[in-house]
This record gives structure tokens, C-alpha cells and sequence, in this order.
């Protein structure tokens, strides 16, 4: 829907642009436009995305159009695959239930369901692991503040890694 108001919107300034008679006489180029319009779209698209109430990836990508991945580790590929799941909080681990049309995973100690966020931030069955290789309370500071390779050590340390 807020594509078809944005269009209308375009449209309209574009219908009003050409009966607008110039007073300077200088032509402008389309491509001169197109960093207008680009901020334009990113931000109705930001707009858009802040609206979203209760979604666990707003907390990992509050800004659109942020990189969160760190280049020039020599990372190798199964590490940068494994990150990309943690940041969309999918990982075989907390998703595979979807799959095996079972219940969704509980941990138990803490009374509350087995999800990325819980595992990495929360489990105070893992709270002293967790202490060894990072202190930050939201993924938002983790996945910016965190060098991949201790959040992969941690893992490593649970046990989880290959579930990843």
C-alpha cells in the first residue's frame, strides 16, 4: 500500500513539474535526480521497517542499509554462514522444528523458549560461558561490538556450533 501512495505521490509532482514553466531555462539531467530519489525510497523503506512492531530482526538491523559483515578476516565460508544465521536469528538449531512439525525447543532451566536471542544473550544456564568470551546485553552490541570469532568460540564451547 505504501508503494501505490509513494507512486501517487511521485506522479503527482512529476504532472505538476511539467506544467511548471522554467525560469532558469537549464535542463537537468535524469541522472542528476537519481541520488534524490534513492534517499527518497530508503527512507520511506526505513519508514516502513520502524513500523514493524515485534520483529526480532529489527533489534539486529535498526537501520537499513547497515553492513554488518566484517571483511578481511579470512572468515571462511561455514563461519560467515553461521553468522549470517545467528543475525537473522535462523539457525537449524532454533528452526528445525518448523521441519520436523514438532513443538518449538524450550530450555528449561530458564523457563522460556530455545530461540538465537535466548542462547547468545540470555541462557543463564550459559551465563559463565558466555563471560569467558563476551559481556553485551542486546544483538545489537554483539553482532557490531564482537569479533565473529569469539561468538564462534562460544559456541564451539556449548556444543551448538554444528547446529548452527
Amino acid at each position: 500500500m505504501m508503494c501505490v501512495s509513494g507512486s501517487e505521490n511521485v506522479d503527482k509532482l512529476a504532472k505538476a513539474a511539467l506544467n511548471r514553466t522554467s525560469t532558469s531555462g537549464k535542463l537537468i539531467c535524469y541522472s542528476d535526480l537519481k541520488p534524490e530519489i534513492n534517499t527518497y525510497i530508503k527512507s520511506v523503506w526505513q519508514r516502513d521497517w520502524d513500523a514493524e512492531g515485534a520483529n526480532k530482526l529489527h533489534e539486529v538491523l535498526p537501520n537499513l542499509g547497515e553492513d554488518l559483515r566484517r571483511r578481511g578476516e579470512g572468515a571462511g565460508r561455514k563461519r560467515e554462514t553461521a553468522m549470517c544465521r545467528l543475525r537473522v536469528s535462523h539457525t537449524w538449531l532454533t528452526q528445525s522444528y518448523l521441519l520436523k512439525n514438532e513443538e518449538q525447543p524450550f530450555c528449561y532451566a530458564c523457563d522460556s523458549l530455545y530461540t538465537v536471542r535466548h542462547i547468545l544473550i540470555e541462557c543463564l544456564d550459559f551465563q559463565d560461558t558466555r563471560r569467558k568470551y563476551f559481556s553485551v546485553i542486546d544483538l545489537y552490541r554483539l553482532f557490531r561490538e564482537i569479533n565473529p570469532s569469539r561468538i564462534v568460540g562460544y559456541l564451539k564451547n556449548l556444543g551448538v556450533y554444528g547446529n548452527i
